[in-house]
């Protein structure tokens, strides 16, 4: 049954919100532009690695025969259209497990509203200033939407409340206001995918194509509400009713708070429960000599980071992605956690695997009580043992990055590519009313 207009809940609570939005994004706070930037710059160097799968490469060599156009993308030489690209530029940056998010939403809001931004920049002038405030726009729309539209059991966030970010941000950099944007929003609404978590559990890239069809599905409706088209109205309840979880308590946030200011920054690949493991493994290997294996490794976690990270010996890459023993196992073999660590020779390397089948994973709910996240690793050479406590990570909420780190980062995922360092470079220090630009590759 569908909810009477009376009993609407989310579409009033979501104009409070649009209705401040709309005059806020007019000028930004000093610390929502500097996020929104570093938000560009991650999003985009994931994208890079993301789209050098070799998946994406097949992938993208049909997307083009069909599909070409003026937009580049991140280090590739065929342009695509502007929908081909949204979708392909979204589906890079979420393959490596790489890319941000915020925990209020348990999902990403920005992957979409850059993907979607990224191919207008092809083809429609702003500056950098405009490119902040439409990123800012949709982050909030998302983002708020992605806490108040809770999923079922089964399925996967990507996806479901994804496209409205991406909706709204077109809008808002193409000069439509938030009526406009909110009959954008209807239009996803009324056609949401019902995306599962079956992939995850068996290891299916194809889970990666949910935020691509997002960024796909945001641009189509928010070209269509900027066109004049019709629009229902009620129907983000409607799936609230009919779709999803209506019965969980959540609430949409309300105005004046800047939620991508809440949004995590990842300083490796792989889910966020992987890296609190990880990063206790190179902090450990770091104080031993070069070269030594472990005899025994015995990590001990939060109840939720088993939940969501059981997988054992993964045979695919998205497996070893939400795996707290292959992160663990990796990170101390090679020293790393980056995209490389889920490619080719290093993620077929048996020392990665003996070592991963030696790791015993127990959890200790009263040594992390929510929303506390950390681990313990213990780790025993011979008749010597160590054990290091690892609380937060870079990126989790009171401790972000320095410009060092995210350059660092941007540069490791690129490859150190001239044309992205370029690019880097101009999104960093241009005058806010300078024309915002692609990346040129070849420069």
């Amino acid at each position: 049954m569908q909810p009477a207009p009376e009993a609407l809940v989310v579409t009033p609570a979501l104009d409070a919100v649009g209705e401040w939005l709309w005059p806020a994004a007019r000028e930004l706070p000093p610390a929502v532009v500097a996020r929104t930037r570093r938000l560009w710059l991650d999003t985009a160097a994931c994208a890079f690695a993301g789209l050098r799968a070799a998946e994406l490469t097949r992938w993208l060599a049909l997307q083009a025969e069909g599909d070409a156009g003026r937009v580049p993308l991140p280090g590739l030489a065929t342009p695509l259209s502007a929908s081909a690209a949204a979708t392909a530029f979204a589906v890079g940056a979420c393959w490596d497990e790489a890319c941000e998010g915020v925990a209020l939403a348990h999902g990403r809001p920005g992957v979409p509203v850059v993907a979607a931004l990224w191919a207008q920049l092809a083809v429609h002038d702003a500056t950098w200033d405009q490119l902040w405030r439409a990123t800012a726009v949709g982050y909030e729309i998302g983002a708020r939407l992605g806490a108040r539209l809770r999923i079922k059991p089964g399925m996967h966030v990507d996806g479901v409340w994804s496209a409205f970010g991406a909706a709204a941000a077109v809008v808002f950099l193409r000069g439509g206001d938030w009526a406009c944007a909110r009959r954008a929003i209807e239009a996803c609404a009324a056609q949401l995918p019902f995306s599962l978590y079956r992939p995850i559990r068996q290891g299916a890239t194809i889970r990666n194509l949910y935020l691509g069809h997002s960024a796909w599905l945001g641009l189509q409706a928010a070209q269509a509400a900027l066109s004049d088209w019709t629009m229902p109205a009620g129907c983000l309840d409607d799936v609230l009713a009919l779709a999803l979880d209506g019965g969980q308590g959540a609430v949409l946030p309300g105005p004046g708070d800047w939620l991508v200011l809440q949004s995590y920054w990842k300083p490796f690949a792989a889910v966020r429960h992987v890296h609190y493991g990880a990063q206790a493994s190179l902090r450990l290997r770091a104080a031993l000599p070069a070269g030594v294996v472990p005899d025994e490794m015995r990590l001990t976690v939060y109840p939720e980071a088993l939940q969501y990270c059981p997988n054992r010996a993964p045979a695919t890459a998205i497996a070893a992605q939400f795996s707290l023993t292959w992160g663990l196992a990796a990170a101390w073999i090679h020293g790393a956690l980056s995209p490389a660590e889920f490619r080719g020779d290093r993620f077929a390397d048996e020392r990665v695997r003996r070592l991963e089948q030696r790791i015993v994973v127990e959890v200790d709910a009263q040594a992390f009580p929510p929303p506390a996240r950390g681990a313990r690793l213990f780790v025993r050479l011979g008749d010597r043992s160590w054990t290091v406590e690892q609380g937060a990570v870079t990126g989790d909420a009171g401790l972000q990055p320095d410009e060092s780190q995210v350059l660092a980062k941007f540069s490791q995922f690129t490859g150190a590519d001239a044309a992205m360092a370029q690019w880097a470079d101009r999104v960093r220090t241009d005058p806010s009313r300078a024309a915002a630009c692609l990346p040129r590759p070849g420069a």
